[in-house]
């Protein structure tokens, strides 16, 4: 809930900042967006005082930063009022938190969090390192990729929506693309949908960059026709899971619910509906534990 007429952000009844949110416990910084009321010439540190867009409470958080310290971030976070943040942002906060006030599901914008550019990418980065991610809804308007980042390491990223643009088939190409290096993120509770490909790693082996150690846990791809989640060859050595997902549905004809070139991703409990899986048996590192294809046991 948000309450605008006393100036008080809350988050499940619980005014944000307060130590009694435990992923919002700070030694740094809280900031705040709102982009019905806020301007970027304000401080961002208190509700009446906001910035209107997200990309200056980034860049605010991201000041902040000491790398010769350790720890070199402390921990800022970035609070959102519900709302249509038409931004292409280029970057997230390093060791900090985005959080998104509301409900990211809503989509359009009136009582959760949108990050929706006129064209192009919602998030277009080079690194998002050491961030929490929550409750936003990220949404291409066109045929780009809806979060795209080089380097992906050691984020949490729970309970966001990773949307294309609406339409009888698919036309954004991609959710989530990771190019270069994408190790130990924990990925909960998000959907990818109205996208040709859900979840999208490549990354360059040849820079001894990997995918490694990520966990995907009840995400959901929907709506999608080529391919659910893919890892190319050179994503070795890792090992990533995923963990009760649901991937493709009966509305879109999906290819390939998984496309692991790698052999490394372990499946547990998850449900593909789609063409087939490849490989359609475990192998490598990778495996299939109680896991359904179109209804079929996959081992």
């Amino acid at each position: 809930m948000t309450t605008f007429g006393d100036q008080v952000f809350q988050f499940g009844g619980v005014p944000v900042g307060s130590s009694q949110i435990p992923f919002m416990r700070t030694t740094g910084k809280t900031y705040f967006v709102d982009g019905k009321s806020g301007l970027d010439g304000n401080t961002g540190l208190k509700p009446s005082e906001a910035f209107a867009t997200i990309a200056a409470a980034v860049t605010a958080s991201n000041g902040n930063i000491d790398w010769s310290a350790s720890p070199w971030a402390l921990s800022d976070v970035i609070v959102i009022a519900p709302g249509v943040y038409a931004e292409n942002l280029t970057s997230l906060p390093y060791g900090g938190s985005i959080i998104g006030l509301g409900d990211a599901f809503d989509l359009n914008g009136e009582r959760g969090v949108t990050v929706k550019p006129a064209s192009g990418s919602p998030l277009d980065a080079t690194s998002v390192i050491n961030c929490r991610i929550e409750n936003i809804c990220f949404e291409s308007p066109d045929t780009s990729v809806v979060f795209q980042v080089d380097n992906l390491n050691r984020n949490v990223i729970k309970n966001c929506v990773f949307s294309g643009l609406p339409g009888a088939s698919p036309t954004t190409v991609k959710g989530l693309e990771t190019v270069k290096d994408m190790t130990g993120n924990l990925i909960e509770g998000c959907v990818f949908q109205v996208v040709r490909n859900g979840i999208y790693v490549v990354v360059d082996n040849g820079s001894s960059k990997q995918a490694s150690g990520n966990i995907f846990r009840y995400c959901v791809v929907r709506g999608a026709d080529q391919t659910g989640v893919h890892f190319d060859s050179n994503s070795t050595p890792s090992y990533t899971i995923l963990d009760r997902c649901n991937i493709g549905d009966q509305g879109t004809s999906l290819a390939l619910g998984l496309d692991d070139d790698s052999d490394i991703v372990s499946c547990f409990n998850c449900n593909f509906i789609a063409t087939a899986n490849d490989p359609a048996t475990g192998g490598g590192q990778g495996a299939y534990n109680n896991c359904y294809l179109n209804g079929a046991l996959l081992t």
